[in-house]
């Protein structure tokens, strides 16, 4: 009698990449092996079923929560749809992404200034593509994780790992035409004119 065939879990998936970044640092090589796994991870059909249901998030129209570490700043893998275009955000760690189910268009900024003038941000567009289901991208750590998603088909769902769980936390949108930043909660033209910057 065969065996029943056990899917890979989260709590492998997590296990290994907590493998892979005690014995490298984070680079172009160690985001690909993590995309690997993800996406090995990504090919399970039931991951809606694995998860805590979130709900809605900042850009999220629904979410739920596979994985939560038990660290406060532990890595954490979030299962999202999106329906229409996110912001310019930030997460305020790194992080792998793998498209789950329909196409996006994926963009990604990178920070060149330092960051010292509040509400200020010059960026410089370094990523633009087309992720299909099975595509794999990844951002680097903070300035540099500042991206957007753009549903092509009528919704979008993703399955990413963020490198610690900032949900919650200090995220910001962007616009680079105007050169602005803001916290994600607090559309500019809502904020006093003290809290511009």
């Amino acid at each position: 009698m065969d065996e029943e065939r056990v899917e890979y879990s989260p709590q492998e998936f997590i296990s290994e990449v907590k493998a892979i970044i005690s014995s490298q640092e984070l680079n172009d090589e160690t985001f690909k092996r993590i995309g690997d796994l993800l996406h090995k991870l990504a090919s399970r059909s039931d991951l809606k079923s694995l998860g805590e249901h979130r709900g809605k998030g900042v850009n999220a129209v629904d979410s739920y929560v596979l994985y939560r570490d038990d660290e406060p700043d532990g890595p954490i893998i979030i299962l999202a749809e999106f329906d229409k275009p996110t912001k310019i955000h930030n997460h305020g760690t790194w992080g792998v992404m793998c498209a789950y189910e329909g196409r996006e268009k994926y963009k990604q900024w990178k920070r060149m200034d330092k960051g010292t003038e509040l509400g200020k941000a010059t960026l410089e567009l370094v990523t633009d593509i087309v992720l299909d289901v099975g595509d794999i991208v990844w951002w680097p750590d903070v300035p540099n994780d500042i991206h957007m998603q753009d549903p092509i088909d009528h919704s979008m769902w993703q399955l990413v790992l963020m490198g610690r769980n900032t949900l919650g936390g200090d995220e910001e949108h962007y616009d680079p035409d105007l050169g602005l930043r803001w916290p994600a909660d607090i559309p500019p033209h809502m904020r006093s004119s003290k809290t511009r910057g």
